[in-house]
């Protein structure tokens, strides 16, 4: 009885601050009491009074999620909407407070493959981002430095120039294989299997190129050590 007494005079104070005209202090209270308290209605509840009396139907529809009868039909649309945008289970019940999810949201999920998808997004940007700093900042000047050098040796007469252009080509067959396999991570993880295919093809003709190498050969590459070689 005390508790659901300090329940009441909780909900009550935070009504009076609302009403008295500092909502941000009134919903700071409820939505703390809430999440400490997510089995307890009565702050869902005044949170969705208090929300829907300010203008704001998808914070009403977000605090009236446990007990679907007290939206509307605008903030049960807004709910729904919700919960088929999240990227996951765990991330609508974080959203939503709640430590289980009503039925009817959990069947407005996205597929499991999707779901696993979205997990996967924040890895499959830092893996992309990767192969952009080591395409710009690492092999693309490395490369240039290599051309140049290779041409002015070159235009020289000088007989490094021809090892020069093997190492270049060496980098650029590197920086391929290094650049595709980030990218083809990154495939996977998006479930883009075209693209994944084509860089795994870029990836395999890198690394095959780069174990025929040789420095110190004339030739830039030993013919007999390819697959495809006489």
């Amino acid at each position: 009885m005390t508790g659901r007494l300090s329940v009441d005079a909780s909900v009550e104070r935070a009504l009076a601050v609302f009403a008295a005209g500092d909502r941000r202090a009134a919903w700071e209270r409820l939505t703390s009491s809430a999440r400490r308290e997510p089995s307890e209605p009565a702050y869902r509840r005044a949170l969705v009074q208090t929300y829907r009396a300010a203008g704001h139907p998808d914070q009403a529809a977000r605090w009236g999620a446990a007990e679907p009868a007290l939206l509307d039909e605008r903030e049960r649309r807004m709910l729904h909407r919700a919960a088929a945008r999240a990227r996951s289970a765990s991330e609508l019940r974080s959203y939503l407070a709640l430590p289980v999810l009503p039925p009817e949201l959990e069947a407005l999920l996205p597929p499991r493959a999707e779901q696993r998808r979205h997990r996967s997004e924040p890895l499959a940007d830092g893996l992309e981002k990767g192969a952009v700093v080591v395409s710009s900042v690492l092999a693309g000047p490395a490369i240039a430095i290599g051309i140049v050098v290779t041409l002015v040796s070159a235009f020289l007469g000088d007989p490094s120039a021809h090892g020069a252009a093997q190492i270049t080509a060496s980098v650029v067959l590197v920086a391929a294989a290094g650049v595709g396999v980030l990218g083809l991570a990154a495939s996977v993880l998006r479930g883009r299997w075209v693209v994944a295919a084509l860089l795994l093809v870029v990836v395999v003709v890198a690394v095959v190129l780069l174990s025929a190498a040789d420095l110190t050969s004339s030739a830039p590459f030993d013919r007999a050590a390819l697959p495809w070689g006489p």
